[in-house]
């Protein structure tokens, strides 16, 4: 159990970055896919009008992983044991979940990263070809790496873009309606428009699995730096980083309306103009000077996240095998997994990818489907009886998260549905 200790310092900045560490791993997973692709796609094409769907599907996801550093803190243990608790179809489930997403969720990031690259170093070779690439580098790495190193870089990166983002964003705003240029569409309900809304919403601001790599990552934390980092610290880390997702997220959608929505201009379908286009933004609405600095922030931001989730899926999903096999060999199933989560990911990339876009759509609408099961799982874990009352939810997060567990699960089955029809 996570237990609160007084510590020397003021709130210098060193002070603060040093009790900031899991969150930034959380914020990396997240400003990705969802934020770069989805929240610039969002502004472009529909102005504001969706802003309110990324603040709704946010705050319906946020018990999920509060819940997570509630488990960490009040059992020393990431929600896999939780899981494990459950039964073993939770765990079997979370198990194969995980195990998919090496291949989906990184292969996805990594064609996003890919483009940023292309468009940057004006590379002569595809998106795929150039995310095979990034992904053996960042194996390397992480085989040769440990959390703390992992840790160290993903903060400073994100740190940096964000302060980007949010500077980018001021700038935006005074051109926002501009040239007569309205911000809010007029929405007409139909089937792109609803398959747009959930691949959005699948990874917004992550995928509810980051609620388990989460937990994972505070374990982490706690093993590090000991009672330096206790329970009210994971809440703020938790809190902060959370949150700043979502401005993020925002940003976005603020500087998409503000450079591309009623322009004539899109978010392109390929990896390398989707990259020129991101850097478009800045440019239009900073200036050119500026370029240098955003491509390496955007880079670094976008490769931080694949870093994390390079890192994440076959760490956990090694925890998971060792126990439902009751075996003590993470270290090895951890290198095994993550050359096998590349050779993978090639293999998908190479021969099995129907399109940039296509493909993204597929990974984001898969991470939706899981968010009700991880939403529930996470809220059976919470309120086992193992748990003390110092960490379980109150009535109001419990009314919070059951609110959650049946709207993502309604909209699941909308998507279903339309997908189908």
């Amino acid at each position: 159990m996570f237990v609160q200790q007084k510590r020397e310092g003021g709130f210098s900045l060193s002070n603060i970055l040093s009790r900031i560490g899991p969150g930034t791993m959380l914020a990396a997973t997240a400003v990705g896919v969802s934020h770069l692709v989805y929240s610039t796609q969002a502004g472009g094409n529909y102005g504001f009008s969706l802003a309110w769907l990324i603040i709704f599907i946010v705050v319906l996801k946020y018990p999920a992983f509060r819940f997570a550093v509630d488990y960490a803190s009040a059992s020393g243990h990431s929600l896999v044991t939780g899981y494990s608790k459950i039964s073993r179809i939770a765990l079997t489930w979370l198990a194969v979940g995980f195990f998919v997403d090496m291949f989906i969720a990184t292969g996805a990031v990594a064609l996003v990263a890919a483009g940023l690259f292309i468009s940057v170093f004006d590379l002569p070779y595809t998106g795929p070809q150039v995310a095979i690439v990034l992904m053996v580098v960042s194996a390397a790495i992480l085989l040769n790496g440990q959390y703390e190193r992992a840790e160290r870089l993903v903060k400073t990166l994100v740190l940096a873009f964000s302060v980007l983002a949010i500077l980018c964003t001021l700038f935006a705003l005074p051109m926002l309606g501009s040239d007569g240029r309205g911000v809010m569409a007029e929405l007409t309900p139909d089937r792109s428009l609803a398959l747009f809304a959930i691949a959005m919403a699948g990874w917004m601001p992550m995928p509810s699995n980051g609620a388990i790599l989460y937990s994972k990552w505070v374990c982490e934390k706690r093993r590090a730096v000991g009672d330096a980092f206790g329970y009210k610290d994971a809440l703020n880390d938790l809190k902060i980083c959370y949150g700043l997702t979502l401005v993020l997220a925002l940003c976005f959608v603020v500087m998409g309306t503000a450079v591309l929505y009623e322009t004539g201009r899109a978010v392109p379908n390929s990896a390398a103009g989707f990259g020129s286009e991101l850097f478009g933004i800045f440019t239009a609405v900073i200036g050119d000077w500026v370029f240098p600095i955003i491509a390496v922030a955007g880079i670094a931001v976008i490769w931080s996240t694949q870093f994390a989730l390079m890192d994440a899926c076959p760490r956990v999903t090694g925890r998971l095998f060792c126990i439902l096999a009751n075996k003590n060999d993470e270290k090895s199933f951890y290198r095994k997994l993550l050359i096998i989560q590349v050779i993978g990911v090639t293999i998908m990339l190479l021969f099995l990818m129907g399109g940039f876009t296509k493909f993204l759509y597929f990974a984001t609408s898969m991470g939706f489907l899981a968010s009700p099961a991880i939403a529930y799982y996470n809220y059976r874990a919470i309120t086992s009886d193992t748990i003390p009352d110092k960490f379980r939810p109150s009535r109001g997060m419990i009314v919070w998260s059951w609110t959650g567990i049946f709207s993502l699960t309604a909209f699941a089955i909308a998507f279903l549905l339309t997908s189908l029809g």
